[in-house]
């Protein structure tokens, strides 16, 4: 099992080729040393074969010197018990014993049996006017040694085998980096779409790649064309709505101050805020995702802008923040209207004191805003995170409305994450943010 931050499609590449390769010289290595056994077995048996017959007359547990034998060979009465292997049917053995029957020798069974560290070899033999008897010897012409220029070759090998492997997995994957890394910017750059083709990309990758970013090209491109249109018609649309609403305020300010009257224009006079509001909303969604983000923001000073807005005391609204914490490429308007979505979000709907915390962690700002409220259910939480997932925050859920939806974007531009968590029975919400981008 790969851990998961080493995990990539060129490491599994990588990996594959390198066991492929590994297993390929195994066998190769294995029938190498199987058709040089069965190369050499006619001429070890031609040498063995009157060691064979002269240890076949030997007395039991008997022992002769003999070419190509350790410790010589031996007689028995019987196959010894524990692990062993019949290989009376292998290539070399036969072989073996169809030259020791040229010989004079009969051998009708082999055997190899482990004993120790070593494996030995049994033969049953019979050589004419004796009874069948047991021979066995150990054989390290079987398995042949393990030489150090060996390990020198197959280190060399295995190091060529990696660069090979490394240079062919990155250049099957490199094209798929480089449309990730588009992919992945411009899932953090709002509704600016990638630009024109990527030459590396082109030069490097098959047509099926090439194809791909092309197809994603000219879907990257119609969102963004459908994006500006939504913005420009909801620009559009709140824009005019903001002269009838104030044409229906004053009118409805200029009618006659009588009781009967009263109750009618307060009402008809809330309404029209509440649709003002909702027009303010609007515009600002839609400069969250359109303005440019090239400033400077003390996040701190923001924060101390916002909380001060609210115009609240100590007790109900809280603001611990270090003296300055600066984020690059930023929008001072945006950053502070999402500290005050926010604080709002927990001033209506959660229980005070509400807490604003800004925090520096490794390479990222850290902005907390928690609350003491059961202002959502008990498993709002989940479903509120669910809703970050989709990125429809603002559906569902009573009191998330335009203004975390609005959050969320400007969050997403600033390639930060934003969640929601429920410690100790508390709401919180954290946003982290990079402070360079």
């Amino acid at each position: 099992m790969i851990p998961k931050r080493f995990d990539s499609l060129f490491l599994r590449l990588l990996l594959a080729q390198v066991l492929l390769v590994s297993s390929a010289l195994l066998v190769f290595g294995g029938l190498l040393v199987v058709e040089r056994n069965q190369l050499m077995a006619p001429q070890y048996a031609h040498m063995l074969a009157p060691k064979l017959a002269q240890a076949a007359r030997m007395p039991a547990d008997a022992r002769i010197p003999a070419f190509g034998v350790s410790e010589g060979l031996r007689r028995h009465a019987s196959l010894p018990d524990g692990l062993k292997l019949n290989v009376s049917q292998m290539p070399a053995v036969l072989d073996f014993s169809r030259e020791l029957r040229l010989q004079g020798i009969a051998a009708d069974e082999v055997w190899l049996s482990l004993e120790g560290t070593q494996t030995t070899l049994w033969m049953h033999v019979k050589v004419e006017g004796t009874a069948p008897v047991w021979l066995s010897g150990y054989a390290p012409s079987l398995f042949p040694h393990w030489a150090p220029r060996m390990t020198v070759a197959f280190l060399l090998l295995g190091a060529v085998l990696t660069l090979v492997s490394r240079s062919i997995a990155r250049r099957i994957t490199r094209p798929l980096s480089l449309l990730q890394e588009r992919m992945h910017a411009h899932a953090h750059a709002g509704i600016q779409g990638p630009d024109g083709p990527n030459t590396r990309m082109t030069s490097q990758a098959p047509p099926e790649l090439i194809e791909i970013d092309r197809a994603y090209r000219l879907l990257a491109e119609r969102l963004q064309r459908n994006e500006r249109e939504r913005a420009l018609l909801l620009a559009g649309v709140s824009h005019d709505l903001r002269s009838p609403l104030s044409r229906i305020r004053l009118a409805a300010e200029m009618l006659p101050e009588t009781a009967e009257n009263a109750l009618g224009v307060s009402a008809i006079t809330r309404n029209v805020d509440n649709a003002d509001r909702l027009t303010a909303s609007f515009i600002e969604f839609i400069r969250a995702g359109v303005v440019e983000l090239n400033e400077e923001v003390d996040l701190a000073a923001a924060a101390r802008r916002a909380v001060a807005a609210f115009d609240r005391p100590e007790a109900e609204l809280a603001l611990r923040t270090p003296p300055s914490l600066c984020l690059q490429n930023a929008h001072g308007l945006l950053v502070e209207r999402l500290i005050i979505n926010l604080v709002d979000n927990a001033l209506k709907h959660g229980r005070p004191p509400v807490l604003v915390e800004i925090r520096q962690d490794a390479e990222s700002a850290l902005l907390i805003v928690s609350d003491h409220g059961p202002g959502l259910p008990q498993d709002g939480g989940k479903h509120l995170l669910e809703a970050f997932a989709r990125g429809d925050a603002s559906r569902n859920l009573p009191g998330f409305g335009l203004g975390l939806a609005i959050a969320q974007q400007t969050v997403l531009r600033l390639q930060g994450e934003l969640s929601f968590d429920r410690p100790d029975g508390r709401h919180q919400i954290q946003v982290r943010v990079p402070i360079r981008r």
